[in-house]
């Protein structure tokens, strides 16, 4: 795990307008431990209400690389988000790769 971005809130300053309801776009950039490089693994962070109001926009909602947050508290969500990243194990990169793509949209996990 290296770091997080989103390109739809300040993660260094996050205060939502109604912290029961929320949404957003959070990439970890992830990478093996010996070695250089970064990839990014995908989430919609999401609050109850959050979801309820994609639920109702949208109709269906599938749910892979959904994170729900009952906290508005972006330590407590980064923190959740990267202990579970960096309980992922593999012989290779490319089976800790592999098995990021249960947590959350691997950037190159639809590739040929």
């Amino acid at each position: 795990m290296r770091h997080f971005i989103s390109p739809d809130v300040d993660l260094v300053d996050f205060r939502p307008d109604d912290p029961d309801d929320f949404s957003f776009l959070l990439q970890a950039l992830v990478g093996p431990a010996d070695g250089e490089g970064e990839e990014s693994l995908q989430f919609t962070v999401s609050t109850l209400t959050g979801l309820a109001s994609t639920v109702e926009s949208q109709r269906v909602v599938l749910g892979k690389s959904f994170v729900i947050a009952g906290t508005s508290k972006i330590g407590e969500i980064l923190g959740s988000v990267r202990s579970a990243i960096e309980r992922v194990e593999g012989a290779t990169w490319a089976e800790v790769a592999e098995r990021l793509t249960r947590l959350g949209h691997y950037e190159f996990e639809d590739y040929a």
